[in-house]
């Protein structure tokens, strides 16, 4: 993974983002690069008369201001600018900051194109910020992987540091391959111990310190109730018609705690 790109909500949290990218930049020689999306519809619909924001609560409203909202864009957009600064000077690795204003969707592509992996910072303890601009995961899934190249997905869940390993799945394919050695770079620069989950295989027990010891999961249950009790830091899954006949991951990615990766 050389080209790293993280896709910045100003809702979502961004240190436990980049804990995540600097494991693998500390494995890698990985170029970052930070992209920063201004919706345009969000600007027009601020523009309008009878445009109001709503709270999460729901109990009070007001008009949507499209100066102010100018303005608490802009003053994001410094503290991310700034975020990947220090990222720049603490990983010792080529950073870079885009701002990019237009489609949520169209802009995410063509700034994924370029990269190898796109990572998202997710909250799953607050409504308002299991989406990124609104979109939710499976959404962005879908909109990366029309993409001309194998872009890789990590979903960071806050808080990075918990969990007690990087916990991958195999289903025999390349792309779990890929997958494994993913899992293997940033266990190594967490100093986490990596397990083996085979998809629809017996347990033997173990973790992939021994090549030969794994863990197993039948369905999309099984893998849930294997987090449970191993509770990893990272879940990492390759996106292979194997895998989907078995893991609904729109439904994985709704309430897991643990971060999530999908390797194509």
């Amino acid at each position: 993974m050389r080209r790293i790109l993280i896709a910045l909500d100003p809702a979502a949290p961004r240190g436990d983002a980049l804990e995540a990218v600097a494991a693998l930049c500390r494995s890698t020689e990985a170029e970052l690069t930070g992209v920063f999306i201004e919706d345009d519809n969000l600007s027009r619909l601020a523009t309008l008369p009878f445009a109001r924001e709503i709270r999460l609560t729901g109990v009070t409203s007001r008009s949507l201001d499209s100066g102010l909202l100018r303005l608490q864009l802009d003053a994001c957009a410094r503290e991310f600018e700034q975020a990947f600064e220090q990222a720049r000077i603490r990983l010792k690795t080529r950073v870079s900051f885009r701002r990019l204003q237009g489609d949520v969707f169209a802009e995410l592509r063509r700034a994924a194109a370029e990269v190898d992996l796109v990572v998202v910072g997710r909250s799953l303890k607050s409504a308002g910020l299991r989406t990124w601009l609104g979109v939710p995961a499976e959404r962005l899934l879908e909109a990366v992987a029309q993409g001309p190249a194998p872009i890789g997905l990590l979903f960071v869940h806050e808080p990075w540091a918990t969990g007690r390993a990087v916990l991958v799945l195999d289903d025999g394919s390349e792309t779990s391959q890929r997958a494994v050695e993913q899992a293997m770079a940033i266990a190594e620069a967490d100093d986490l111990p990596l397990e083996l989950c085979r998809l629809g295989h017996a347990a033997t027990g173990g973790t992939a310190d021994d090549p030969g010891a794994a863990f197993a999961a039948q369905d999309l249950a099984s893998l849930r109730q294997l987090c449970m009790e191993r509770n990893p830091r990272l879940l990492v899954l390759p996106d292979t018609p194997a895998v989907r006949a078995r893991i609904d991951f729109r439904e994985l990615l709704s309430d897991l705690p643990a971060s999530v990766a999908i390797t194509r």
